[in-house]
């Protein structure tokens, strides 16, 4: 009877471990921005999103308020058209947070990716101009390494605005 109680226990322990995988972080990420005003709109526009565009498409498009919300699709796209429709229909739309130092906008945020399973990522923008921003730091901070090496985490990509009349606040946690 002692090893059917020890095999469950483990079986349930394991599941908690792996299942709920940087669940706390991901949940403080999440909820528990200041939701303070930040003055982000003085030095950038907000009303709309930023989007690194390549050979293949728009990638990573992103939303900040002026509360330190952030909302981000790792996805890449065709046209503006369905980067818009996306964020209207709210689906696979990663959640987090932000702070302002001086011209650097720092942004953490949590991908589910399995039941109750997060990975945390972090970024950091330096302000260009008010419609262009410069990734200059990107990490998944809780990946591993399939090569056991530690990746640069340095950028230099352009990300660039688009304007978009939508609140990001009206589909919100």
């Amino acid at each position: 009877m002692r090893m059917k109680h020890f095999i469950i226990l483990l079986i349930m322990t394991i599941c908690l471990v792996s299942c709920g995988r940087n669940l706390w972080e991901a949940k403080r990420i999440i909820k528990k921005y200041d939701r303070e005003y930040t003055e982000i709109d003085r030095l950038i526009r907000i009303d709309g999103y930023y989007y690194k565009e390549d050979s293949i498409g728009l990638n990573w498009p992103f939303m900040l308020t002026d509360n330190g919300k952030f909302r981000l699709f790792r996805a890449r796209f065709d046209s503006h058209s369905r980067i818009q429709e996306s964020f209207i229909e709210n689906k696979y739309l990663e959640k987090g947070s932000y702070s302002l130092s001086g011209d650097t906008i720092k942004i953490r945020w949590a991908f589910r990716y399995d039941l109750g399973a997060y990975e945390i990522f972090s970024a950091q923008y330096l302000i260009v101009n008010n419609t262009t921003l410069r990734q200059i730091w990107y990490l998944c901070e809780t990946c591993f390494t399939y090569d056991g090496k530690v990746h640069d985490p340095n950028r230099n990509e352009i990300f660039k605005f688009h304007e978009f009349n939508y609140d990001i606040n009206s589909n919100s946690e």
